[in-house]
Formats: structure tokens, sequence, C-alpha cells
């Protein structure tokens, strides 16, 4: 490695990363999810001032860079993957719709109709937090099913691990969950200004906040700054564990040295 490549690399738990911009000017990438099995990541964008929708579904394939907005979702704002099955869903204004990957539009009838949805995340079922309430819900066979002891929290940002505990944010910090406990505890140096949740391939927990990108330490619940950035949005691991994120106004990857 010249000493120019070196000078370009930053160090991501010891090992030297650099920043690949995947795409450029676009507006406020948000609330990614990635489908691993076609190494394609879905998020939300804002919509340009002459759309009729505050926000819009976007599809990115990560092999050939080639992008497209799902034309007939509402609102397009939250996404999920279920990794085993590949199936994709999409959550708008109005509901929760399967993704179809021949047409490059949802499949309807929708799966649930009548809800605005604010975050998903699929761990052997859907869950999703309702806008109107931020209330955490299960969906099981086609119903829906409130997660009691969050009730009234007012979820922000979700993510269920590896081991089935539940990571959340809301207005006054980040929260862990053990899967056979009653409440939350919240976590003792909190993050501000998170901005999204993800896992990795081994299950792992991850927060990207506006100011960076931080590994969850279950154990002494203490959040781990990793990466520092200006302006923090979405976030996702592709299916080689490389993390891909975002600013305002694009989506970039972390490739080693």
């Amino acid at each position: 490695m010249s000493a120019n490549n070196k000078a370009s690399c930053l160090l991501l738990q010891e090992k030297p990363y650099k920043k690949q911009i995947i795409l450029a000017d676009v507006n406020i990438p948000y609330k990614f999810s990635l489908d691993r099995k076609k190494n394609k990541l879905f998020f939300c964008i804002n919509a340009d001032e002459f759309s009729d929708q505050s926000f819009q579904s976007v599809v990115l394939d990560l092999n050939t860079e080639m992008v497209h907005i799902v034309p007939n979702i509402r609102n397009g704002f939250a996404s999920t993957v279920d990794q085993y099955t590949g199936t994709v869903y999409l959550g708008g204004s109005d509901g929760i719709y399967q993704y179809n990957y021949q047409t490059q539009d949802i499949n309807r009838p929708a799966i649930l109709k009548g809800v605005d949805i604010f975050d998903m995340y699929f761990k052997d079922c859907l869950y999703f937090v309702e806008t109107t309430n931020l209330d955490l819900y299960e969906l099981r066979n086609n119903k829906k099913y409130i997660v009691s002891n969050l009730e009234e929290y007012g979820i922000h940002h979700f993510v269920i691990d590896g081991d089935d505990n539940i990571i959340l944010a809301n207005s006054s910090g980040l929260f862990y969950m053990h899967k056979k406990a009653k409440t939350p505890i919240r976590f003792s140096n909190g993050v501000q200004n998170i901005r999204g949740m993800t896992t990795d391939t081994e299950g792992k927990p991850y927060v990207i906040a506006k100011d960076g990108i931080y590994a969850i330490n279950k154990d002494n619940e203490h959040p781990f700054k990793l990466l520092t950035l200006n302006d923090g949005y979405g976030m996702a691991f592709d299916n080689e564990n490389n993390i891909i994120y975002s600013d305002e106004r694009s989506v970039l990857k972390l490739v080693p040295c």
C-alpha cells in the first residue's frame, strides 16, 4: 500500500477502509434495508417539490449501481427484508406491501391496509412501528398485535438482534430489552440524533446517528462510536458485511483498502 493510499484510508475496528460513493446527488437517502441475496438496497428519499408525495421508495442495485423509484406506493418510507426467503416489505402512508422484482413495483392488495408505517424490521415475523402512535406491532397471519411491553415508548427506530433482543430509540434515548425482560433498560451514555438501526450478517446491532456510526455493546450497555460522520442518515450491511451508509446527498460504501 502506497503512502497516498494509506493517507486516504480510515481505520474501522483496527482495519483500513476507504469511502466509495455508490450514488450521488440524491435527496436525503434514509431508512435503509438490504436484500443480501440479490445485493439490492431499499431506501426512501424526499420527493421533489413537483410531487404530490413527501417520500418515495427507491431500489438501488449494488452490483450495477442502477436505481429506480417504486411507482405505486404512496409515501414509501420504511422497508425491511426477510433474508431467508428474500421477501421485501415496503411501508407507506396507506399500508404494508410486498415488493415484486419482476414488475419492479408493489403487489396489490396490501398485506395490511390503512396504517401509516414509520419503521420496520423482519425477524421470524414482520415488526413495524405506526406513525400515528409510534407503538411497535407484530404482523402474524395478516393481523397486527401490539408489543405490549413497549407500549407508549414512542419508538422512532428499532432492530431485533441475532439473540432476539430488541434495541430501540425514542426522543429520550437509546434502550435495550432482553428477550426475556418485561421492560427495556436505558443505555448509560446516550447517542444523540439517532437516524437508524440495523444488524450485520451475524445479527450484531448498530446505530447510525447524525454524528457517526455506533456498535452496541450489550454487556456494558455502552454504544461505541466506530466512525465519525458529519451528517449520517441510513445504514445497512451487504452480503460481504461491508457497511453501506448515507449522508444528506450520497450513498456510500466502506471497502477495504
